[in-house]
């Protein structure tokens, strides 16, 4: 699976999460690939199709919207990068950042500090928001927004490597005790590391993580039930050039792998987890393989083992979860010969029931990418790929947000 710089092959490089694809390609080639892609606006065929969903207004201008996280009080925010334009007959992109109040407002955008790239945002329990991504370097900048205000650090990354990126934060015990999870690309070697740092309140520092024995693996979210039970999510390169689901625990001395029976004979990737409580524990992600056939995979900690779910969700790719009143909510997408049906299901007292998310305006659909939860209010945002110009190349893709 790896393999040097200059080499006359290239790795078969297993199936990762859209977002991680997307910033391993930023990684090895420096240009970020082509978008899913700018279309008509939202039409009352949604309420149609859907009913109970209503869709929020985002300011104009494309967006691929990579992650979506509470902020401060009932506040969210959606992050991800917009196309601007050609440069050397490169396709050029920035970051960018929306926010808004309550569920069912209008979003805003808001003012990224220069050099701050956005894939991941997430709470940095002190009432704030984290924003970071990923970078070229021996460092990644993290961003803090609180009170109006930008705050800036540096994360260090371990030694000799090429670049990396943190695809997901937590607060363990408060704002002294932080983690933060991601990957990083060795130097001269087309493979990927996952990362762990932890954050004490003035600095972050990389932690050691246990042998995985393999020479791939990436990590996607982190959640914790508090300071000594912390979990982290992600895949695991295999032998035959795939992936298993890969779970790893802190419990307040070391991390080390989970052994989930149920999780580690299939192959896939997991890349949300909402924790409950201790002992109650959700990871979400796709199940793949040799097959090629994408089906959702939604596993439970139950305090002694993880077994997978039945959702009812069937193929297509997990994408988000989200902690709700009742247990939890999941979704994704799934693919539609040329197009994308967006797919959610959400566990209440009486099991699991569908979400009925509308499909979307435009013949493409819609790729949800997270899923928040307010009370008793769901919110889906994601990216409405939107076709292709005369030249075939893909189209800019437009934000969407459904709530309910």
């Amino acid at each position: 699976m790896t393999r040097r710089r200059g080499a006359a092959t290239t790795p078969a490089v297993p199936a990762v999460p859209i977002v991680l694809a997307a910033l391993a390609a930023l990684l090895l080639t420096g240009t970020p690939p082509a978008t899913a892609a700018d279309a008509p606006p939202p039409t009352a065929a949604d309420a149609r199709s859907a009913p109970g969903w209503t869709v929020d207004a985002f300011p104009a201008g494309n967006a691929a919207l990579q992650d979506v996280g509470r902020g401060g009080g009932r506040s969210a925010w959606a992050v991800g990068r917009r196309e601007i334009g050609l440069e050397r007959g490169r396709i050029s992109y920035q970051p960018v950042a929306f926010v808004r109040d309550e569920p069912g407002a209008a979003w805003r955008q808001v003012e990224l500090p220069a050099g701050l790239e956005a894939s991941t945002v997430a709470p940095d329990g002190a009432g704030g928001t984290w924003v970071t991504g990923s970078r070229q370097g021996d460092s990644v900048p993290l961003g803090r927004y609180r009170a109006g205000r930008w705050q800036l650090q540096e994360v260090p990354l371990p030694a000799h490597v090429t670049g990396g990126g943190l695809t997901a934060l937590a607060s363990a015990g408060g704002p002294r005790d932080e983690w933060a999870v991601g990957y990083y690309q060795p130097d001269d070697l087309l493979t990927f590391h996952g990362l762990i740092e932890h954050g004490d309140g003035t600095s972050w520092q990389p932690v050691p993580v246990p042998d995985l024995g393999t020479d791939y693996w990436t990590l996607t979210d982190v959640a914790a039930a508090g300071p000594s039970d912390v979990w982290a999510a992600g895949s695991v390169g295999t032998a035959d050039g795939w992936t298993n689901p890969l779970l790893l625990h802190y419990d307040g001395r070391a991390w080390s792998k989970v052994a989930a029976p149920d999780l580690d004979a299939r192959y896939g990737d997991l890349v949300r987890l909402v924790v409950a409580g201790p002992g109650d524990v959700w990871a979400v992600g796709t199940e793949t393989g040799p097959t090629r056939q994408d089906r959702t995979l939604v596993a439970h900690f139950d305090g002694r083992a993880w077994t997978v779910q039945p959702t009812g969700l069937g193929d297509g790719k997990a994408t988000g979860a989200a902690r709700t009143p009742d247990g939890v909510a999941v979704v994704g997408y799934r693919r539609t010969g040329g197009g994308y049906q967006p797919i959610g299901a959400r566990l209440t007292r009486h099991g699991w029931e569908p979400l009925g998310l509308p499909a979307g305006p435009g013949p493409e659909g819609r790729i949800p990418g997270g899923v928040l939860s307010a009370g008793e209010h769901l919110t889906v945002v994601g990216v409405a790929p939107t076709g292709r110009a005369p030249d075939g190349a893909p189209l800019p893709p437009l934000p969407f947000s459904l709530t309910r």
